[in-house]
């Protein structure tokens, strides 16, 4: 295979080689350098590579496995995006940060290592991962991306170390074998629909600092069954609780002030709820078909009461 190196940087190669050997002294594989080498089946990067640029191996549908050098500090945006028979990944020393997309689409992808370096997974950085089961996030990890590992659909079990303050909306959606989460103190904000539609999630515990159940944060977590909303929430947001079938009681603590639209509908086993003093909102059809509800407590501080909050109970 030829190369086109410029400064160190390798910008282009050509050829129809399978088995690729990136040439010593390179620092740099530029964006989309490797784009659509669809015969190509693996690649050594030597030491030396500190940069894996944006796209850089953006469908390279037949690579199947890669080694990733103690010397690389970065993975660019999409770099390994669609490599869809790509089964293992390990990556090294020094990398601080998983770009956007980096990981998205490689649907084989069982097992990866992470650096002890990486402080950042970006938006979308194992996106659709449909056959990963498993990953360890560093301890040195500070922010989990948008939609960081929607669709693992086979990810059964994560620990979140301490250190993490943030997960983006979506980080955890359509994680459908998700069964359980540890989530540390260090976390503050979590995002719009982190986990929607994990339907084998039992359990889950919310840091006490964090001040909102965003919007439709576990809807459809239908074996969701107890739920202890820390006294820190002001908000339970839109749809926050919808569909969580299995869900049999709640505690809403008085440190919420508001009650999003939906935010319980369909929670057919609820069988009751007390709203303390310190809700004023109740938002359309926040207990809709709840079925089984027998008795709810409304009190005097409430102001606004939606349309059909309270419908098909």
């Amino acid at each position: 295979m030829d190369f086109v190196i410029i400064d160190s940087v390798l910008i282009k190669c050509y050829g129809k080689d399978r088995d690729v050997a990136i040439p010593d002294g390179v620092t740099s594989i530029g964006d989309s350098a490797f784009q659509w080498r669809t015969k190509l089946t693996s690649i050594t990067i030597p030491d030396g590579v500190t940069n894996i640029c944006t796209r850089a191996f953006y469908t390279c549908s037949n690579l199947s496995s890669i080694t990733i050098p103690n010397s690389v500090t970065s993975i660019g945006d999409g770099a390994f995006s669609k490599c869809e028979s790509l089964k293992s990944i390990t990556i090294l020393g020094s990398a601080t940060s998983i770009g956007d997309n980096a990981f998205s689409g490689c649907t084989r992808l069982k097992n990866i290592t992470l650096s002890n370096g990486v402080t950042s997974i970006g938006d979308g950085a194992f996106y659709c991962c449909s056959s990963l089961t498993c990953i360890t996030i560093p301890d040195g990890v500070t922010s989990i991306g948008n939609s960081a590992f929607r669709y693992c659909r086979s990810l059964t079990s994560i620990t979140i170390p301490d250190g993490v303050t943030s997960i983006g909306k979506e980080a955890f959606s359509g994680c459908s074998s998700l069964t359980s989460i540890t989530i540390p103190d260090s976390v503050t904000n979590i995002g719009d629909r982190t986990f929607s539609s994990c339907y084998s999630l039992k359990s889950i515990t919310l840091p006490n600092d964090v001040t909102s159940i965003g919007n439709y944060m576990f809807y459809g977590c239908s074996k969701l069954k107890n739920f202890t909303i820390p006294d820190s929430i002001t908000g339970i947001g839109h749809g926050a609780f919808s569909g969580c079938k299995s869900l049999t009681s709640i505690t809403i603590p008085d440190s919420v002030t508001s009650i999003g639209k939906n935010a319980f509908s369909g929670c057919k086993r609820l069988t009751s709820i007390t709203i303390p003093d310190s809700v004023t909102t109740i938002g359309s059809n926040a207990f809709s078909d709840c079925s089984s509800l027998t008795s709810i407590t409304i009190p005097d501080s409430v102001t606004s009461i939606g349309d059909s909050a309270f419908s098909d109970c």
